[in-house]
C-alpha cells in the first residue's frame, strides 16, 4: 500500500503480524478521468508479471479482488476466530482501491500493475484453507464498497503503522482528506513493535540520492536536516545538506531510495537519521506510509473481537460500506493523492 510508489514486486506478503512486507499501495498520481462504470460486473486490466512473462489480463473485478487477497493476507497464518473478519477488511479495501483507481496505468492501456505501486496481486495461487476462507470474504462482500458522502474512497493500506497512522496531506502534500486523518493506533502500539535500522556509507547513500534530480546532493553529503514531524511523529520535510541543499519529503526520500536499494531499507518514515563517521544510521519503527488502514492494527482489532464496520471506521473515520451501484466515482481532489517521482 498501500505502498509501493516503489515499483518492486515482493513475493507474496505473509502475515503482517509475524512478518510485515512492504504491502502498501501507492496513491494514485495521474488516474483517466472518462467516467467507468464501477460495480461487480466492471472489468479490469491488470498487467501481471510472473515466471510465464509479463502480459495485460483482463477480468472481472471479483476474481481481481480474490487475486489480492490471497496476495495480501495468507488465510493460513491467520487465527481461525478473527481469519473471516480480516479477510472481508481486505476484500472490501481491495476492491474500493480497484475501483477508486481505474485506469491508472491508462497511458499503457491497462488499469492497475500487480506491485505495490497499485496492491499486490497474484494469479492462481492456491487456496489456503480446505473451506478456502479467501473466497468466502470476497463471496460475503460482492459488490460492497467503502465510501464518504457516498463516493468511493481512496482506500490506502499499509502493513503496520507504528503505532500512529499519518494524514494523506502531511506523507505527499496536497488535498487534506476528511477520511484520512492521523490516529493514534492503540492495538498496533501494544503488539510487538516492528524496530527496524539501516546503516549506509555516504559515498552509496550519495549515489542513490543523485539518481533521482528531486534528491541529488552532488558530490558530498554532509548530514541530513529533519525540518518537522507530522501528528503521528513521522518525518516531514528533510534537508539534503550536500554540494546541493534540496528539501524533500521524507516519503520522497523513502520512494528514491527504495527504488535503488529496495523496499526493506527504510520501512517507513517514523525515523531519526544521524551519521556516524562515514555511515548514515536511520532507525525507525513500522513498515509502509502509515496512511489509512493499518494491516497490523486491523488483525489484532479483528482477533478482539471488533466488527468490520469498527475496523473500518477506525481508520477511515466518516465512511460507511455501501453497495458499488450506488457509490458515485472518485471526487477529483483525491484523484491525484501523492504525486511523487
Amino acid at each position: 500500500m498501500l505502498g509501493p510508489r516503489v515499483s518492486v514486486a515482493p513475493p507474496q506478503s505473509p502475515d503482517p503480524v509475524s512478518s510485515p512486507q512492504p504491502s502498501s499501495p501507492q496513491p494514485a498520481s495521474a488516474l483517466v478521468p472518462a467516467r467507468r462504470t464501477a460495480g461487480i460486473d466492471t472489468s479490469i486490466r491488470i498487467r501481471v508479471a510472473d515466471a510465464h512473462g509479463t502480459r495485460i489480463v483482463a477480468m472481472a473485478i471479483e476474481e481481481y479482488v480474490l487475486g489480492a487477497v490471497r496476495a495480501e493476507l495468507a488465510p493460513r497464518t491467520l487465527q481461525d476466530d478473527a481469519a473471516g473478519r480480516i479477510l472481508r477488511v481486505q476484500a472490501l479495501v481491495a476492491r474500493t482501491y480497484a475501483l477508486a483507481n481505474l485506469g491508472r496505468h491508462g497511458a499503457d492501456r491497462f488499469d492497475l500493475c500487480d506491485t505495490t505501486h497499485c496492491q499486490i496481486y497474484r494469479q492462481g495461487l492456491p487456496t489456503e484453507h480446505a473451506a478456502d476462507l479467501a473466497a468466502r470474504a470476497v463471496a460475503d462482500t460482492r459488490g460492497e464498497v467503502v465510501t464518504y458522502q457516498g463516493h468511493v474512497i481512496q482506500a490506502l493500506f499499509h502493513s503496520n503503522c507504528g503505532g500512529h497512522t499519518a494524514s494523506a496531506s502531511s506523507v505527499w502534500g496536497g488535498p487534506d482528506l476528511p477520511y484520512l486523518k492521523p490516529a493514534a493506533d492503540a492495538f498496533c502500539a501494544a503488539a510487538s513493535p516492528t524496530h527496524w535500522t539501516f546503516t549506509v556509507g555516504e559515498p552509496e547513500l550519495r549515489r542513490v540520492l543523485n539518481s533521482s534530480p528531486t534528491t541529488a546532493v552532488g558530490s558530498r553529503l554532509i548530514r541530513i536536516d529533519m525540518a518537522d514531524r507530522d501528528a503521528s511523529g513521522r518525518a516531514g520535510l528533510l534537508t539534503l545538506a550536500g554540494s546541493r541543499a534540496p528539501v524533500v519529503r521524507a516519503e520522497e526520500l523513502r520512494a528514491v531510495i527504495g527504488r535503488v536499494l529496495g523496499p526493506q531499507a527504510i520501512r517507513s518514515t517514523l525515523f531519526t537519521v544521524s551519521r556516524l563517521g562515514d555511515q548514515f544510521v536511520f532507525s525507525g519503527v513500522g513498515y509502509g506510509h502509515g496512511v489509512g488502514l493499518c494491516q497490523l492494527g486491523a488483525n489484532l482489532r479483528a482477533r478482539a473481537g471488533q466488527s468490520i464496520v469498527d475496523i473500518i471506521s477506525h481508520y477511515f473515520p466518516g465512511a460507511r460500506i455501501q453497495s458499488a451501484t450506488v457509490a458515485e466515482r472518485l471526487p477529483d481532489e483525491a484523484r491525484h493523492i501523492g504525486d511523487i517521482p
